[in-house]
């Protein structure tokens, strides 16, 4: 007999399956200053964050604490966009940040050294919902209140592929099926 849901043999999980039953950590940020996203680094070891006062900042999961040991949040000298961050995600290897603001913009940014290394200034007409690296992290693809959903050359900063037909805004896309396909998911209840 096999579960269908699991896939495997029934009785082969005779643990029972546990949900979080408290908060272990909280960061507290001020009362003018909010977050719009985050996300964990591939290895779980740091936590991005992206805020409406156009902050990306770099946490550590031991202590949820500023990294300080990258030098560029020590000195103060932090990830920054001129509006507020509404997406970010990790290159699979760690390396690089993308992150995408309201005005449309997308930045990429080197984990190690917060150096912005790509701006894509239209990337969109409006706020970017969501960015996702593709697999050897030389393109993004992004999705926006704009219905659109894009996918940049980071050599370029060109796009080079522009897919339409939701009808309102794109919540989330990711690449799958190894990079071949593109999953997306709107507002305007299509998947």
């Amino acid at each position: 007999e096999i579960d269908l849901l699991r896939g495997v043999a029934v009785g082969k999980m005779d643990e029972e399956e546990k949900c979080p039953t408290s908060l272990s950590t909280a960061i507290k940020f001020g009362k003018d200053c909010h977050i719009e996203c985050a996300k964990f680094s591939p290895d779980g070891l740091v936590l991005i964050t992206g805020s409406v006062d156009g902050f990306l900042e770099i946490w550590d999961t031991a202590t949820y604490k500023l990294k300080k040991d990258l030098s560029y949040q020590a000195s103060e000298k932090f990830m920054l966009h001129s509006c507020p961050i509404l997406s970010v995600n990790f290159s699979r290897d760690g390396e690089l940040i993308c992150s995408g603001d309201q005005s449309g913009v997308i930045k990429v940014w080197r984990y190690r050294s917060g150096q912005c290394i790509r701006t894509i200034s239209n990337a969109h007409t409006n706020g970017v919902t969501t960015v996702c690296f593709s697999k050897d992290g030389g393109q993004v693809l992004s999705g926006s209140f704009d219905t659109v959903i894009r996918i940049h050359g980071l050599k370029s900063g060109r796009v080079l592929k522009e897919f339409r037909g939701h009808t309102s805004y794109v919540n989330h896309a990711i690449y799958f099926n190894n990079g071949q396909q593109i999953l997306s998911a709107s507002s305007d209840g299509t998947v």
